[in-house]
């Protein structure tokens, strides 16, 4: 191959791996390193469901009003931190055993266009799923891809791994430990920009929270783990 040609592949495998916040600037950042949640920063639902344990959020399941139903936890920055545009990336260790899925996304405050997510589910196995999601303005609802580009994985709920969303008046960008994954082009994304909020969220599945095959039916499933979360402007 001509040495030019090359240099032109491997800097367009280089602008694939190379995450966005590398030319931008951090601008809000939690690193999770105190012993409670930041309420400034973060609204909860299910206070106790989430807590800060080794210097990681943790989103659990918790038991119920009735015996072996559950209750999902959730966090978000509405009304405390919003973003036109940027790149806002997470480092997240998600669940393995089935009966329960995670969530992290962008949007704003009712969830509608032009919102964006990322979805993690297992149906069971030891490899799991992440689904990649968009509101789109005309249905009113949540579309995933038709192909989705993330392949399952069973190392997502065995360590640490980087997802991250860049959101511009060109289009939206998932990127997954710094790979671009999926790219969704405009008309989708408005040219005047929403303030966008960011939430994590770990819910139960099944008939109406109702969950007889964890490992431990006292304990629950085990929780979803956020390391830190940054956005780069």
């Amino acid at each position: 191959m001509h040495p030019s040609r090359l240099l032109a592949l491997l800097l367009c495998l280089c602008s694939l791996w190379a995450g966005p916040e590398t030319s931008l600037k951090l601008v809000w950042s939690d690193e999770f390193n105190d012993k409670e949640i930041d309420k400034k920063k973060w609204n909860i639902d299910n206070a106790d469901g989430v807590r800060i344990v080794d210097g990681q959020l943790s989103l659990e399941i918790t038991p119920g009003s009735k015996p072996m139903f559950w209750r999902g936890s959730s966090v978000n920055t509405d009304g405390k931190y919003e973003s036109k545009y940027g790149y806002i990336e997470a480092s997240i260790l998600f669940m393995q055993t089935g009966g329960h899925g995670g969530g992290f996304g962008i949007g704003n405050r009712d969830r509608r266009h032009p919102a964006a997510s990322m979805g993690f589910s297992n149906g069971g196995g030891d490899s799991v799923g992440l689904a990649l999601g968009i509101v789109n303005e005309e249905r009113g609802r949540t579309l995933s891809p038709k192909e989705n580009p993330v392949p399952r994985d069973k190392s997502y709920s065995q360590k640490f791994h980087k997802f991250g969303f860049q959101w511009s008046a060109a289009d939206y960008r998932w990127y997954v430990d710094g790979r671009l994954v999926y790219t969704l082009r405009t008309p989708t994304v408005p040219s005047t920009p929403k303030p966008m909020t960011i939430y994590f969220d770990h819910s139960r599945l099944g008939e109406a929270g109702l969950m007889k095959n964890y490992k431990d039916p006292k304990m629950g499933p085990e929780p979803m783990r956020i390391d830190w979360v940054r956005v780069y402007q």
